[in-house]
């Protein structure tokens, strides 16, 4: 069974500390809770449960499963869920696999330890800058190829308030060819052993591969964001385990020379949610710690616009993971889409998704350009404060 939460409402109550489903109006709340692939034999037994606590279910047919089993849309109080089931001693797994949703739902601080240098997420959002060192990648391909002009760009996105810095040496854009090994390690490593050297935040390699993985590692990287979500390469669980840093899973539909063609999803957040979570227990198994883990739904892998619309506006689905929430949406085609302009012309329309995103639930933005991210997130935190105070 897969639980997920498609109301941005139940979502607020649940994911704030001083929300109403604290106190004593937790137990007349109604939430909004979407249970897929329920076996059939259970469900008359939900609709007996849902009648006596006085919600309203919907039954649909499963959309990822099989004949045999039900997607149930509920609305119920919360109290109902959590309290114990009394009779229905049938729908014990059914509670359990709810409120243990619930419970991820609840966001935290959490501290991500970058090969020593500490970044918190969770209480405040969190900017990642890109630096490519690629020839080709869709944005700035070329543009910081050389060591020297990558060092100088993170630098600068460093002044203008990155808390963090991704570096890739391989292009993940729709239609490109594979990087050898070797020569993506000659493109990262260097860039990576300065950047760790002389940077006070935490640097990341951006790398589907164990082996580039493991050189920017030991050359002082402090995390691995991998487009693949742990699933083209086991062994960068592994190596995120051994070298006790945090691993970035991200959600992917083939790889990038085929990944756009013939696109279809039979439940877009569900399989996505589906993946992450696959991604999320091969960490676990490898012995990544469980708050060293961040998810993030890829923005424009495998995606059509609709699908991308659709991702940024049930971003907040995501937090039934539990874990911090990654965004990349900077200058993608999307953006390009809907706003009919080239990739150098879509900063406004990324600063757009950066703020809509964290209003979704996103902990970290990645984007092209710090310095207007970062303005755009601050005055977006000093409204939030600022309404935070007004309803006390």
């Amino acid at each position: 069974m897969l639980v997920r939460i498609p109301n941005y409402l139940t979502y607020l109550s649940l994911s704030q500390h001083q929300s109403p489903t604290y106190g004593w109006q937790r137990y007349m709340f109604p939430i909004t809770v979407l249970v897929e692939e329920v076996p059939l034999e259970l469900v008359a037994s939900c609709e007996v449960w849902i009648q006596e606590n006085l919600g309203v279910l919907e039954i649909y047919p499963s959309k990822l499963g099989s004949v045999a089993h039900r997607d149930l849309l509920m609305v119920v109080p919360l109290k109902a869920l959590t309290d114990t089931p009394g009779k229905f001693t049938e729908l014990e797994g059914f509670f359990s696999a709810v409120r243990g949703t619930l419970e991820r739902v609840n966001r935290r601080e959490v501290a991500l330890n970058c090969a020593g240098k500490s970044l918190t997420v969770g209480k405040h959002p969190r900017i990642m800058g890109i630096i490519n060192v690629t020839p080709d990648s869709f944005s700035d391909g070329g543009l910081h190829y050389s060591v020297d002009d990558a060092v100088e760009r993170a630098h600068q996105m460093a002044w203008d308030g990155a808390d963090i810095i991704d570096v890739g040496g391989e292009s993940s854009r729709p239609g490109s060819d594979p990087v050898d090994v070797k020569e993506e390690i000659s493109r990262v490593v260097p860039v990576i052993t300065r950047l760790a050297q002389e940077l006070s935040i935490p640097v990341s390699v951006d790398t589907t591969k164990s082996e580039v993985a493991r050189a920017a590692l030991d050359a002082g990287a402090g995390m691995i964001n991998d487009i693949s979500g742990l699933h083209w390469d086991l062994k960068l669980a592994d190596l995120a385990a051994e070298y006790e840093v945090p691993v970035v899973v991200m959600h992917t539909r083939g790889r990038p020379k085929t990944m756009q063609r013939e696109i279809h999803y039979d439940s877009l957040l569900s399989e996505i949610i589906r993946y992450l979570k696959e991604g999320v227990e091969i960490a676990l198994a490898s012995g990544v710690p469980e708050d060293q883990i961040i998810v993030d739904p890829g923005i424009g892998f495998g995606k059509t616009l609709e699908n991308n619309l659709e991702i940024m506006d049930s971003l907040f689905e995501l937090s039934v993971l539990g874990k911090p929430i990654l965004l990349g949406a900077s200058r993608k085609s999307f953006i390009g889409k809907v706003l009919d302009l080239d990739v150098d012309q879509r900063l406004e329309g990324t600063l757009a998704t950066t703020l809509y995103g964290i209003m979704r639930g996103a902990d970290i933005v990645r984007v092209h350009d710090v310095k207007e991210n970062v303005r755009a997130v601050r005055m977006l935190e000093g409204m939030m404060q600022m309404e935070g105070s007004a309803s006390k």
